[in-house]
């Protein structure tokens, strides 16, 4: 049994790599990804594959008498080379996919409802001259408990 936070973050990676959506992204829950593709991860940027998208979570807000939390969510995209282009046409691909999105009921069972970008800021080239793009979204998604209706 998965916690709220990864159920989110997995149901979300892998929606984002959904053929459906044309990101042409893999999210894998094992295993190493090859060179040539743009893996998705949860958490931090791993070192392999140059091309890939990683997903993490910060809590927003919570009302207590409410089922609904606002919890934000960090998309960092990086992309091999000086050129910024690519990693930015990522960046947008996502902005596209998720902005704006309501009513998304994840593989997960987690239920969205609605992701609004927040804010966002290029973080420059790593030690490898691979460019990395910051968005940060605000997911709205349902979560009762015990002590919320």
């Amino acid at each position: 049994m998965s916690g709220f936070t990864t159920d989110l973050l997995t149901g979300l990676a892998i929606y984002l790599a959904l053929p459906a959506n044309g990101l042409k992204a893999t999210f894998k829950t094992s295993g190493a990804y090859t060179a040539l593709q743009t893996g998705i991860v949860l958490g931090e940027l791993r070192p392999e594959p140059d091309r890939q998208i990683a997903l993490s979570a910060y809590p927003v807000s919570s009302d207590p008498s409410l089922s609904d939390s606002v919890i934000g969510v960090q998309i960092i995209v990086r992309w091999e080379g000086r050129d910024p282009r690519p990693s930015d046409d990522l960046a947008d691909d996502i902005f596209d996919i998720l902005h704006g999105k309501t009513h998304l009921v994840l593989s997960t069972g987690i239920t969205i409802v609605q992701i609004l970008h927040a804010s966002g800021a290029p973080l420059g080239w790593d030690e490898n001259q691979r460019r990395s793009v910051s968005a940060n979204y605000h997911v709205t998604a349902h979560r009762p408990s015990d002590n919320r209706t």
